[in-house]
């Protein structure tokens, strides 16, 4: 039966028709719909209207708006990214127009009709647009940019071309067709790049953990599978034991019925869960080959915690073996018994030494701890020295009757004789225990007294101090020490014996050495670590509503860039003179590089100089953006304008509206007579590239400026040009008081430099997006973005850290090569100082210094062989928490034997001091 189920264990596999996961598929699909996005979002973006606008104009019409004249305008430049008439009337408005839509053929009606009461500069007069099927009122914003719009371009002295702003505008605000803003595009296509990233992640996490969980489960079975296969020569061993116990000649004070029954008792442990494993290992097989039905098959998390807890039971299970195995040798009186009885005393002996160490605190007690560590030595070496003659002579007579009598006779003595050995060592970890114990009590004085929570610290770490003795002390190849120490009675209470009496005196020596009390209270890492995984998530949560904040605050002021960089570049291209500068009062102040009149400062390298001063010297100035040739016309105030002194300013004049465009219309046809490339034959606007600057000249020979015209017109939502109004009507006057001195030029290159900023400040345009999609879609997409940031920089330091530290313990490794080879190279010597010297002065005769080197040298060899194991293991296994756990565990074994040896040098440096020169 066992050899049949050791072949079905060996048959299974863990990994058979494992159902495809769905996260590749998941991050593929995530990154096709990225990339989707990011090309929906690009097209958007880098979109250029295409599609014309139609322009219905009536009859009649002042400022030479026509139909010609404005479809002359729109040409080429005239293009929406949806299709839409504009239809544009001398009249008001009617209501069922503006408030109910209807508005016939046209999708947009705009009156440029004027009420002489209201001239709606200030405030744009909505009512005169009508969109077609809507109240004009639920737009009440756009209808009045567009209408702003056109009076912007008329003020500035534009007839087809403030219509064609307005239609400009229109497109914009009403005729997108789309959201062609970047913040929003660039979170939407990130974030599922982002999630495909995070899904990616998932599965490779949850493929690596299925893959270690599979490892152990294929390891657990082997585990099983060599319990099964070993389980009759178990069975064996200990009916073997149990006869031999129930021989009268093995009576003593350990032997008979009590052992035999311990070990049957364990015996029946062992084999139930055995078989319970194997009959688990078969539900597990099936439900990982999928071959179990689903009503009866487990849940990924039952299978998850099943195979999680089957790897912990075979773990029991071989520790349960090994330790009854061992236990079975012992009470047997099997030559085997000295390594077992060695596997007890060596992790032991060790902490014993380390305590004494500190002799000097605690001069009593350690006197008669080193009195117990020699009385384990002494019974260790009996059991070296006793067994193996006894067997011996026990296998030379096995052919004849008697000699087989005298064999049984002499195996219940060894059986007997390791019984009262036995006892004797129960009876020795008992007196160091309660050694142990006082040295422990001697610490805690009355003001150092632990509290609960302390206790509960200081047990957990001699805990863990004495589990990583016993691991340290076999370079990590056992941990069956607690199940051994129960299957020969060795309890006293605790599972690990003595041991942890001694790991606690060291701990609380440590402790006070470190702290100044032997029992500090524990520190919360817990807290630490939550408080640490709170703002690794709170940081990128905030960073993230930042970023989303920021972008919303982008998009509602997307239009208002007032306070930019301005980029102009361009030098004024070209200058004439219209009119005559002698009219011109005054001579411009003395001054180096200045001109002498104000004929002369009408200089076309003078004010390039004096825009390329301002714009170095000015962070908020820049030169013109565009080519541009200026016209500067010189006009007689009187015979263009009628104009009253301000009453408040007397710095400035007062121009009546419709006076001032009066004059713009006769300043462009009077300076198109002279220079007729300064007009559009076909609109009758001023050309692009070209700009007339009107300069009032007074009759006491100062001058005004007024608005310059130029061929830029215009367009989009908050342009300056033409908005500031009063600019026109009520414009500086210059040439008189303080600034009499200062020259024309000089401020014509002022008055350009604003110029330039107005132009920047033009053709903007509102991106058609909620804020508060942009803001929900930014900030999603930046916490994903910096959780998946987080993510990878986490796991490429972690992989860091691990490739540093891997490369470190191979060092490690190799240094520990070199200190075995130093420690075996002085084994001979060592053998002289601890036997042959130390053991010549010995009260025992130098029995216990005979044990303490076997051990010793069987220690070097435990660590030797270890070292070469994980040298031999390839380079790929030479990596992970688990190899580096054994070379820790080398790296202390070493350290371990590196000081016990230090000390028999220096032990037998002083006896040989003393026998020479005296006490």
């Amino acid at each position: 039966m066992p050899r049949t189920r050791t072949r079905r264990s060996q048959r299974s596999g863990p990994l058979r028709r494992r159902p495809p996961s769905r996260f590749p598929v998941l991050a593929v699909a995530l990154a096709g719909l990225s990339v989707l996005l990011g090309a929906i979002g690009f097209q958007q973006v880098t979109a250029e209207p295409t599609e014309p606008i139609t322009f219905v104009v009536d009859e009649g019409l002042p400022y030479g708006i026509t139909q010609q004249s404005v479809e002359a305008a729109a040409e080429g430049i005239g293009l929406s990214h949806r299709p839409f008439t504009l239809h544009v009337v001398g009249r008001d408005l009617e209501w069922s127009e503006y408030s109910d839509g209807e508005t016939g053929n046209a999708d947009v009606m705009l009156s440029i009709a004027d009420d002489p009461e209201d001239l709606d500069l200030s405030l744009p007069d909505a009512h005169r647009v009508a969109f077609s099927g809507e109240d004009y009122s639920d737009h009440y914003e756009d209808a009045a940019t567009i209408r702003e719009t056109f009076v912007n371009n008329r003020t500035l002295g534009h007839g087809p071309h403030a219509v064609l702003g307005a239609g400009l505008t229109a497109a914009d605000l009403r005729f997108d067709g789309g959201a062609r803003t970047p913040l929003l595009w660039a979170p939407l296509a990130a974030l599922p790049m982002f999630a495909a990233i995070l899904a990616m992640y998932r599965w490779l996490h949850r493929r690596r953990q299925e893959r270690a969980r599979y490892r152990a489960f294929g390891e657990a079975q082997l585990r099983l599978a060599r319990a099964v296969l070993e389980l009759e020569t178990l069975q064996l061993r200990v009916d073997v034991a149990a006869a031999l116990l129930d021989e009268p000649e093995a009576a003593g004070p350990v032997a008979g019925r009590g052992p035999r029954e311990q070990l049957r008792n364990d015996w029946k442990r062992v084999q139930d869960l055995t078989w319970d494993l194997a009959r688990t290992e078969q539900g597990l097989v099936a439900d990982l080959d999928g071959t179990v039905s689903p009503l009866k098959a487990r849940t990924a998390e039952e299978l998850e915690a099943d195979l999680g807890g089957f790897a912990a039971d075979t773990l029991d299970l071989k520790r349960r073996t090994d330790a009854l195995a061992q236990a079975a040798e012992v009470r047997s009186g099997h030559a085997g018994a000295r390594s077992v009885l060695d596997q007890l005393a060596l992790p032991l002996l060790q902490s014993i030494d380390e305590v004494l160490a500190h002799h000097g605190r605690y001069p009593a007690e350690a006197r008669a701890l080193e009195g117990h560590r020699a009385q384990l030595l002494v019974i260790a070496q009996e059991v070296a020295a006793g067994v193996g003659p006894g067997a011996g002579a026990g296998a030379a007579s096995v052919d004849g009757t008697e000699s087989g009598t005298a064999a049984g006779d002499q195996a219940a003595g060894l059986v007997a004789r390791h019984g009262a050995l036995l006892e004797r060592w129960n009876a020795v970890e008992q007196e160091i225990r309660a050694t142990a114990a006082r040295m422990s009590r001697h610490m805690d004085s009355p003001k150092t007294l632990p509290n609960a929570a302390t206790t509960r610290s200081v047990d957990e770490t001699v805990e863990e101090r004495a589990r990583a003795r016993v691991s340290v002390s076999t370079a990590g190849a056992t941990d069956s020490f607690t199940e051994l120490r129960a299957a020969l009675g060795l309890g006293h209470g605790h599972r690990m014996g003595p041991l942890q009496a001694t790991e606690r005196v060291l701990e609380l020596i440590e402790r006070q050495e470190a702290h100044g009390n032997p029992a500090p209270p524990p520190a919360r890492e817990a807290s630490g670590a939550a408080r640490y995984g709170l703002a690794m998530g709170l940081i990128p949560l905030l960073l993230a509503l930042g970023a989303g904040l920021l972008a919303a605050s982008q998009i509602e002021d997307s239009h208002i860039q007032y306070g930019k960089d301005l980029t102009g570049d361009r030098p004024l291209a070209g200058l004439q003179v219209y009119g005559d500068p002698g009219q011109l009062a005054g001579l411009v102040g003395p001054g180096d590089h200045e001109p002498q009149t104000q004929e002369a400062s009408l200089d076309l390298d003078y004010i390039r100089e004096r825009m390329a001063w301002s714009a170095a010297h000015n962070e908020e100035a820049a030169l013109l953006p565009a080519d541009l040739d200026l016209t500067v016309a010189l006009l007689p105030a009187a015979e263009y304008i009628d104009y009253i002194p301000d009453p408040e300013y007397d710095h400035r004049i007062n121009i009546e509206y419709w006076d001032l465009l009066e004059a713009h219309r006769r300043v462009k046809q009077d300076v198109a007579a002279e220079y007729p490339e300064v007009l559009d034959s076909e609109t009758g606007d001023v050309a692009l590239g070209q700009a007339i600057l009107p300069v009032w000249l007074l009759d006491d020979g100062s001058y005004a400026f007024s608005y310059a015209l130029t061929g830029e017109f215009s367009v989009g939502v908050s342009s300056r040009m033409g908005a500031y109004f009063f600019n026109g009507t009520k414009p500086t006057v210059y040439g008189r008081g303080d600034q009499a001195d200062v020259s024309i030029g000089w401020w014509v290159a002022y008055d350009l430099k604003d110029l330039g900023r107005t132009m920047e400040y033009n053709h903007l345009s509102v991106d058609n997006v909620s804020p508060a999609a942009v803001f929900w879609a930014v900030s999603v997409s930046a916490w994903t973005g910096l959780l998946t940031v987080l993510m990878l920089v986490l796991a490429a330091l972690e992989a860091g850290r691990r490739r540093q530290g891997t490369a470190a313990v191979r060092r490690e490794l190799a240094g520990l090569r070199k200190d075995l080879n130093g420690l075996a190279l002085g084994l001979d010597l060592s053998r002289l100082d601890l036997v042959a010297v130390l053991g010549s002065d010995s009260e025992t005769g130098g029995r216990a210094e005979q044990a303490d080197q076997r051990l010793y040298e069987s220690a070097l060899v435990t660590a030797w062989r270890e070292v070469m194991a994980l040298e031999r293991l390839p380079r790929r296994e030479q990596r992970g928490a688990a190899w580096e756990s054994r070379v820790r565990h080398v790296r202390r074994l070493v350290e371990t034997l590196t000081s016990q040896r230090a000390d028999a040098a220096r032990r037998t440096d002083e006896l040989l001091s003393e026998q020479r020169f005296g006490a």
